[in-house]
C-alpha cells in the first residue's frame, strides 16, 4: 500500500509542480542568468549580461534583428547549411522545439539560427533550407549578413564560438549549443544542441519561463501571447 502511494506521488508531482507555476499567484523566475553580472547603483540591483543590438538579413532577404525580437522569448543557435557534421542533428532537435504543441501558437516565441558561412549561405540558400526543414514562416528565422558582424554577435552576445577554421569539418568552427533568451535579452539557459536529453530540458525550461511571465503577479499585465 505504501509503495502504491509513493508511486502515485512520484507520478503526479511533475503535474502539480507545473500547475503551481502556471496558476500560482507569484511570479516564479528560478532560471539562472548567464554571463557577467554587474552590481547596479542600488544594493541588490544587478545588471545582467544581455544580447547587444544587431541587424542582419533573413531567409526572405529582409532585415531582421534585435528590434524584431524585443519582448520575445527565443531560442538561438549557430550553424551553416553545408555543415558535414553536427548541424544536421542540431537542427533536427531545433525542429523538435519548433514543433512542440506548447509553442506553435505563441506569437511571442521564436527560433533564430545564425549562419557562420554567410558567403555561401545567401538568403536564397537559407530559404531553401528553411523549406527543407518545414520551418513555419515568421516563427523560425535563418539569418545571414557580414561575417564579422555574425562572429561578433556570437562572441559578445551569446558567449559562443563562431569562426573560420581550415581544420574543422566544413571549414568552420562554431558552437553546438542552443541558447534560451528571455524578453529582456538575457541568456537564461544553455543546452547541448545534439543532446535529446538537453533539448527536452530546454522545452521544459521554456515552459517555466513562460509560466513566470504569465503568473498572477500584481501589476503583471503583459503575459506571453
Amino acid at each position: 500500500m505504501k509503495k502504491t502511494i509513493l508511486l502515485l506521488l512520484i507520478l503526479i508531482f511533475p503535474t502539480v509542480a507545473y500547475l503551481l507555476f502556471t496558476q500560482g499567484k507569484h511570479n516564479f523566475r528560478d532560471l539562472p542568468y548567464y554571463g557577467i553580472k554587474t552590481p547596479g547603483e542600488q544594493p541588490g540591483d544587478t545588471i545582467y549580461h544581455s544580447i547587444p543590438a544587431f541587424e542582419l538579413t533573413n531567409q526572405d532577404g529582409k532585415p531582421y534583428g534585435s528590434k524584431d525580437l524585443e519582448g520575445k522569448i527565443y531560442v538561438a543557435n549557430f550553424f551553416f547549411t553545408s555543415c558535414p557534421s553536427i548541424c544536421t542533428e542540431m537542427q533536427t532537435l531545433m525542429k523538435k522545439v519548433h514543433d512542440d504543441d506548447n509553442f506553435t501558437k505563441l506569437e511571442d516565441f521564436k527560433l533564430v539560427s545564425f549562419t557562420v558561412d554567410p558567403a555561401r549561405d545567401t538568403p536564397e540558400k537559407l530559404r531553401q533550407f528553411s523549406e527543407r526543414v518545414q520551418a513555419t514562416p515568421g516563427r523560425w528565422q535563418f539569418l545571414t549578413g557580414e561575417k564579422d558582424s555574425i562572429y561578433s554577435i556570437a562572441y559578445k552576445g551569446y558567449l559562443a564560438n563562431a569562426m573560420e577554421d581550415s581544420l574543422a569539418p566544413g571549414g568552420f568552427l562554431h558552437s553546438d549549443l542552443l541558447f534560451l533568451i528571455d524578453r529582456d535579452k538575457h541568456i537564461r539557459g544553455i543546452y547541448q544542441g545534439t543532446s535529446l536529453t538537453d533539448v527536452k530540458r530546454l522545452i521544459d525550461e521554456i515552459k517555466v519561463l513562460i509560466a513566470g511571465y504569465n503568473s498572477a503577479k500584481k501589476g503583471n499585465t503583459n503575459p506571453v501571447k
